[in-house]
């Protein structure tokens, strides 16, 4: 009796049931009535003997680092499933290296298999608990990412989902990504956010809801950033692996995805704006950081991308010189006015 425990089960309207709370078998029930409210009131209403949390989770764990084949593949495809029934183990999963086990499995098997885990994890991630047991377990970051360089495009789009996820659960999520990106990439000797990058620079054809969901990550995590330095950090990483050149081959090409655009000129008002540029038209860009950064210390910084500006751009007072030429976001703004007209 030792590994067994008891849980309500209840049954809601019609044929709708879920498991409940565990109760605690050292207390009486009369020590537990807030547990038991309205229990009686359903007469199949039940107190299932089952075995304790911590030890579905050993099985769960041992099973799916011995099992291969078809065996393996059950097990998977199941998990979400077991997740979804019993939010109370997921609790008991992260606190015991079950993350540590998905992760294990998930590096060595393949696309279809990772696709399980992916699923698992996400069910993971939609309780409280489970969020908080990613949080600090940054090796699951750091694999979520290195999944962006799958060749498997399902793969790529719910990894970067469940990234999304990840930072927009709290703004202190983003430190969490950009440690897991650098610690990825400094393994591999590559530059930080390369396979971001790689997205969008669409060396795969990456299709349009791809890349939508790889600039919204983007600009989610300049978005959060708190202070300057991190933020000209991951900011000239990008630009140093050819954002600037990606932006403006996806702003002038014909019928690109509007909502694709629009994040690029998230983007680039992003860094204007904390380079200074406080133009009504970039003010007016709603998904801006309203919040000022934490300045850099010693001498100010400035984005890579304005320090190229600064250095190419002739000044305007001087007469008879031609114009600026028209930036990413002026553009986008232009082709969008024009097929309003139209």
């Amino acid at each position: 009796l030792e590994d067994c425990a008891l849980q309500i089960y209840r049954y809601h309207s019609g044929a709708q049931a879920d498991f409940g709370t565990y109760l605690d078998l050292e207390s009486t029930l009369a020590e537990q009535a807030d547990e038991l409210e309205g229990f009686t009131d359903q007469r199949k209403n039940t107190l299932i003997l089952r075995t304790q949390l911590t030890v579905r989770v050993h099985a769960i764990i041992e099973k799916l680092l011995n099992s291969t084949g078809r065996e393996l593949r059950r097990a998977l495809f199941s998990l979400k499933q077991i997740f979804q029934d019993d939010k109370d183990l997921v609790h008991e999963f992260v606190n015991n290296d079950g993350l540590d086990c998905l992760i294990k499995v998930g590096t060595e098997a393949d696309q279809n298999y990772q696709n399980y885990i992916l699923r698992a994890l996400g069910q993971v991630m939609l309780y409280v608990d489970g969020m908080e047991g990613v949080i600090r377990h940054n090796a699951t970051v750091q694999w979520l990412y290195s999944l962006l360089g799958s060749k498997g495009r399902l793969v790529v789009k719910t990894a970067l989902k469940l990234l999304l996820v990840f930072v927009e659960y709290t703004e202190s999520n983003t430190a969490q990504l950009i440690k897991a990106v650098n610690t990825v990439d400094s393994r591999r000797g590559l530059h930080p956010w390369v396979n971001i990058m790689s997205l969008l620079s669409e060396k795969d054809g990456a299709d349009s809801e791809l890349l939508i969901y790889t600039m919204t990550l983007v600009n989610k995590v300049v978005s959060a950033i708190p202070d300057q330095d991190t933020f000209y950090d991951v900011t000239d990483a990008l630009e140093e692996l050819g954002m600037d050149t990606i932006t403006q081959r996806h702003m002038n090409k014909q019928g690109a995805d509007l909502d694709l655009l629009t994040q690029f000129q998230i983007y680039e008002s992003a860094l204007r704006h904390e380079d200074g540029d406080d133009s009504s038209a970039i003010s007016l860009v709603e998904s801006l950081r309203r919040v000022p950064r934490m300045k850099s210390e010693g001498q100010p910084r400035k984005s890579k991308r304005h320090d190229v500006g600064q250095k190419m751009t002739k000044p305007t007072s001087v007469p008879g010189l031609p114009s600026a030429p028209e930036t990413p976001a002026e553009a986008f703004r232009r082709r969008r006015q024009q097929q309003r007209e139209y």
